[in-house]
């Protein structure tokens, strides 16, 4: 097998995944469980990892390109409209208070 991606984000990896098994290639997640050994192992070695059967690598690396740049954040950190609480860009829901991003740049628009 061999690795055609990491990632700091387990959820991306399981979507990685995911995908990969949607174009009938079979994908495997190493290291899903060592972050909580994160320290006594270099940070690196403990990244979820997909691998891929070798003959898959140049398939499911062109997959993952394709894919392009959802995994990396999109515009500026917000501030909840409802609670005042900053909020990276990638997250849609406030984490404090539960409200909508979008609900947030809607009064953003309304109060102009």
């Amino acid at each position: 097998m061999k690795k055609v991606y990491s990632t700091e984000i387990l959820a991306n990896a399981w979507n990685i995944k995911n995908v990969l098994e949607q174009h009938d290639i079979e994908a495997v997640i190493k290291n899903e469980n060592l972050f909580s050994v994160s320290g006594e192992v270099p940070f690196l070695e403990c990244l979820p990892q997909i691998w891929v059967k070798p003959l898959d690598f140049v398939r499911a690396k062109q997959i993952i390109a394709d894919l392009g740049s959802s995994f990396e954040e999109v515009g500026p950190d917000w501030v909840c409209a409802s609670c005042g609480e900053p909020n990276l860009s990638n997250y849609a829901v406030c984490w404090s208070c539960e409200s909508s991003h979008e609900n947030a740049h809607e009064n953003d628009l309304a109060n102009q």
